[in-house]
């Protein structure tokens, strides 16, 4: 998948995204169809090989992304055009009105086949992954409290939905005789209306449907950064994310949610605002909802760190305890705990300062620090357990990062040992 930087053409639909969706919503005259051909619009702009267009040619770039998902909406209207000729004598138009509202026999038949057939996909999965699933995804229940009912980790609870989710989507691949894409940044995951053979059907069995479309993603994109290295994303809603180095990511887009899964590092976002699908950015156990806005989070040392550069987002802790954030504030949560501090007041659009190539040390063990500075070394720190509590403070530049560490034993009572390997550790000095 193409990133902002070596794809001119996602960055030009990012760019004119506002008014690529007033275009589609204008032509279907559907706002929730021009939502679907934007998405189907970005997937095949990603698809291409961005590096063949020449980045001095705005209109040109612009021209072509417009006639993309013109193209699109065309071949949507032909097929929706197709499904219609159907023609019936009728003798009281008003009848029509109560046609309307009768399924389709041959639809609805297919659906509850559909629906058997996840039926028995969830008997075929072990008991407490289809228990830990069915808790999370239909009862709604909190995977701290999911963990606590089983007695297993967060990372377990994790770990079972996403093999059960994993596992339902296979089983209707299968169902239609098709390979599951490969679960790649590339892979291109069909509407879940396609893999059950809906059509347009729906009411045959809405409240199945309804459910089972916030259960499946119809787009998932992953990405990772190597060591000192940064990268930038488009995303299918308009929305971008920008990865420091040394993190993983994951995305996956619902009908009615937006959700990012942070393994990793840390990430700056800017979300679109999308009030019917929310943006939801889970790190370890903490989870940060927001509709629209800017803000960093950082997965380090068992803390995950939260820094908004505007709008405001919400931040819920694994113990259950939630608070607000607004344009130049930041906090930090435990892992499995709750919030280290009260929340503290920055100017506004300094959050994430890596983005600029610096890092604040603001009263931070030296473990927790190394740690973060070790993102951008080609070789391995280590400090020594006797001081690892040792407190830091300063502004670092992440450039400069050497030179820092050879003033550490100025400030503190340790000195440096060079490793063999090229590493550095840190140790008390006698």
């Amino acid at each position: 998948m193409s990133g902002l930087a070596s794809n001119p053409l996602l960055a030009c639909y990012q760019e004119h995204y506002a008014g690529l969706l007033r275009f589609l919503t204008k032509r279907t005259r559907c706002p929730d169809a021009a939502q679907d051909l934007m998405q189907e619009t970005w997937l095949q702009l990603a698809e291409q090989d961005g590096s063949a267009f020449i980045l001095g040619h705005e209109d040109g770039l612009r021209a072509y992304v417009y006639t993309v998902a013109a193209n699109l909406e065309i071949d949507e209207r032909r097929h929706a055009s197709r499904s219609r000729e159907r023609f019936v004598t009728v003798d009281d138009p008003a009848s029509l009105d109560a046609l309307a509202t009768v399924p389709d026999i041959g639809h609805t038949h297919l659906t509850r086949e559909a629906l058997e057939h996840i039926g028995a996909a969830l008997d075929r999965l072990p008991r407490r992954t289809r228990d830990i699933f069915l808790a999370s995804r239909l009862d709604g229940a909190a995977r701290a409290d999911i963990a606590e009912r089983y007695g297993v980790s967060l990372k377990t609870v994790e770990r079972e939905i996403t093999t059960a989710a994993t596992r339902l989507e296979n089983a209707l691949y299968a169902r239609r005789g098709e390979t599951p894409p490969a679960a790649t940044g590339r892979a291109r995951r069909k509407n879940l209306s396609r893999l059950l053979g809906l059509a347009g059907a729906l009411l045959a069995l809405p409240a199945a449907w309804q459910g089972w479309r916030h259960l499946v993603p119809h787009w998932r994109g992953a990405w990772s950064t190597a060591s000192a290295r940064f990268d930038g994303q488009a995303l299918p809603d308009g929305s971008s994310v920008l990865l420091d180095s040394a993190t993983a990511i994951e995305f996956a887009y619902y009908a009615t949610r937006r959700v990012a899964t942070l393994r990793q590092g840390a990430a700056f976002f800017q979300v679109v605002r999308d009030a019917g699908r929310p943006f939801t950015v889970h790190a370890l156990d903490v989870r940060i909802t927001v509709l629209g806005t800017r803000f960093g989070v950082d997965v380090e040392a068992g803390q995950v760190r939260v820094d908004v550069e505007s709008g405001r987002v919400r931040v819920q802790a694994g113990d259950g305890s939630a608070r607000e954030l607004g344009a130049g504030e930041s906090l930090s949560v435990r892992e499995r705990g709750g919030f280290t501090a009260d929340v503290s007041h920055g100017q506004p659009g300094h959050a994430a300062p890596w983005r600029e190539g610096w890092l604040n040390f603001d009263d931070v063990p030296l473990e927790q620090a190394v740690q973060r500075l070790s993102r951008y070394t080609p070789h391995a720190i280590h400090v020594e357990p006797g001081i690892a509590g040792l407190r830091v403070y300063g502004r670092v530049s992440i450039a400069d990062s050497k030179a820092w560490l050879r003033q550490l034993p100025s400030i503190l009572p340790v000195r440096l040992v060079q490793e063999s390997d090229g590493g550095l550790r840190i140790v008390r000095r006698a």
